[in-house]
């Protein structure tokens, strides 16, 4: 179709390199390509398929269609070719002249070096020329060229290797990007199924396998959502999560940015985070909390099936993307190609997924980020599809097939180390106060969680006593609390609060002490919100010059000083015009 759509066996053979006559002969089997005499024609409803195969454009002969009359015989003269004659034979005579490889190739290696540059240029971008905006072929060429500006692009519009597809925009014929491609050009090929390790599943381990995946990204989730939920995670202005935001959060749980890629997707096609300004949990993620951990991962497998995007493939900001509604469908493609196979290498699997459906994947990559997605969910375990993988396929009853999850944990090992190490998913009320007092040191089967200065200060700052998260600590851990985790708590506790910080916008110092008592219960100042810091000092929360203005009003009569303690010399303005 590259070739422009009618070709010879050795034309074919040459660009693969190899022998393509077997495919060929298949291909001819099953109804896609048809002989006609010494050449192939494509049939014309795989051009719905393949849109620009192998990167390029359609052929010479069908952009030529849009050329008039007149244009049509100067594009004819310049080849070579006959110049009268009804259009349909001018249109037929340009379409069997790009058929000849030989023919492009001749044309690439006499054009102009600017406008093979420009070609080339225009190959790598797509084969589209945008805003050229040619004034007609056969206007132009009416005209000298030193009578007028030559454009690059002329020579090649002249020639027929470019053709006018908007009223600005240009395309480039198929044959000629191939041929500017080089006569050693070669597209990739291979005929023989990717070898793959493939292995016979073990029923009991998949699921156990599967199963731990679960319940970890179902912790990664509450820890992601419970960041969010304390500090939502922020945007940037062009919209979504910035890189660095990303970054950021995989570095606190302990995962790939791709990783919370997924995560954030999952979120929100769930319902359970919203993305505006910033990301922060809905209330429906409150009421996900309360689920059994199989009904948690159920509504996440649910939620990612239906996704219209690959978070995996993403660069940059992360965003929902619904231009690749494709996706759901492939996922669902992954899951049935890989059957009841198993294998531990991802890659090997990506590439003879694609291979054998490579419409259905786009490309080995996105294959591979697939297989990933799936194993991360546990739609995947030990490398093969998951009772949970197969009820998303059967549309069954997802939390059933996945089974029992176990329940939260409610309790941790609180050690002397000042670690608290909660093995399994921690409820939300445990996941909350370890959260509130302590850092997340590490993730996994079990997490871990570390007790400092900072953290515990953090609490009280939120209101905590020592009271109150003494005696929290104590119900959730497993054989009471250490003795150095006692005493952190009650030192950070002595020391919190010694030294305290209000806001003050002026401050009234007086030697005399009776006025500046009788100014602070002065019931006509209760706007500046007087305060006695000191027998000689008074803190007021209005500016310097709302305060002045109060005391003046009210019969006092103050004198303003500046931040060194000099006094301020009041001038009348003076205007003039």
């Amino acid at each position: 179709m590259a070739l422009g759509g009618v070709v010879t066996e050795a034309e074919v053979s040459a660009l693969v390199g190899a022998d393509a006559m077997p495919y060929l002969q298949r291909a001819a089997d099953a109804g896609l390509v048809a002989r006609l005499r010494s050449r192939l024609a494509v049939n014309d409803i795989m051009r719905e398929v393949f849109a620009r195969p192998l990167g390029v454009g359609p052929s010479a002969g069908q952009l030529a269609a849009v050329l008039n009359i007149d244009d049509l015989k100067v594009v004819s003269s310049n080849l070579g070719l006959p110049t009268k004659g009804r259009k349909a034979d001018l249109l037929e005579a340009v379409a069997q002249f790009f058929l000849d490889t030989d023919n492009v190739h001749g044309l690439v290696k006499r054009m102009p070096t600017a406008t093979r540059a420009v070609l080339e240029e225009a190959d790598r971008d797509g084969g589209r020329i945008r805003h050229y905006g040619g004034s007609g072929i056969a206007h132009r060429s009416r005209y000298p060229s030193h009578y007028r500006q030559v454009h690059p692009l002329d020579w090649a519009e002249e020639h027929g290797l470019v053709y006018r597809v908007t009223w600005e925009d240009y395309q480039l014929a198929g044959q000629v990007a191939l041929a500017l491609r080089g006569a050693d050009y070669r597209v990739p090929f291979q005929p023989q199924e990717p070898p793959v390790a493939w292995q016979t599943p073990d029923p009991a381990t998949v699921r156990r396998d599967a199963q731990a995946q679960g319940i970890a990204v179902v912790g990664l989730l509450s820890a992601l959502l419970d960041g969010a939920g304390r500090e939502p995670l922020a945007t940037v202005k062009a919209g979504g999560v910035g890189v660095r935001e990303l970054n950021r959060t995989a570095r606190t749980l302990g995962v790939t940015v791709s990783a919370v890629r997924l995560l954030l997707a999952v979120a929100e096609e769930a319902g359970l985070a919203e993305l505006d300004e910033r990301v922060i949990p809905t209330a429906a993620y409150d009421r996900w909390l309360k689920l059994g951990l199989d009904r948690r991962l159920a509504v996440m497998l649910k939620a990612w099936r239906e996704l219209d995007y690959l978070p995996s493939s993403q660069t940059g900001p992360w965003a929902p993307n619904y231009d690749e509604a494709w996706s759901a469908h492939a996922r669902m493609a992954a899951l049935r190609t890989l059957g009841n196979r198993a294998t531990t290498n991802i890659e090997q699997a990506a590439h003879w997924m694609w291979w054998r459906q490579p419409l259905a994947f786009g490309d080995p990559t996105a294959a591979r980020g697939l297989l990933e997605e799936a194993t991360t969910l546990g739609a995947l375990g030990a490398g093969a599809i998951s009772p949970a993988g197969q009820a998303l396929l059967a549309g069954k009853d997802i939390a059933k097939a996945i089974g029992d999850l176990g329940e939260v944990v409610r309790t941790a090992r609180l050690q002397a180390d000042l670690t608290a190490v909660v093995t399994g998913t921690p409820s939300p009320e445990l996941a909350e106060l370890l959260g509130a007092t302590a850092v997340v040191e590490s993730r996994g089967t079990a997490t871990t969680w570390r007790f400092s200065p900072a953290a515990v200060r953090a609490a009280y700052d939120a209101g905590w006593t020592e009271h109150r998260l003494t005696n929290a600590l104590t119900k959730i851990a497993e054989g009471g609390l250490p003795q150095p985790l006692v005493y952190l708590l009650a030192d950070v506790a002595r020391q919190h609060g010694s030294v305290r910080v209000a806001p003050v916008a002026s401050t009234l110092v007086s030697d005399d002490t009776a006025l500046l008592a009788q100014i602070c219960a002065d019931k006509r100042l209760d706007k500046l919100n007087l305060r006695l810091l000191a027998p000689t000092v008074l803190a007021s929360q209005a500016t310097t010059a709302d305060t002045m203005a109060a005391l003046r009003k009210v019969g006092y009569a103050p004198r303003q000083q500046d931040a060194d303690g000099r006094d301020v010399i009041e001038r009348a303005r003076r205007y003039r015009a």
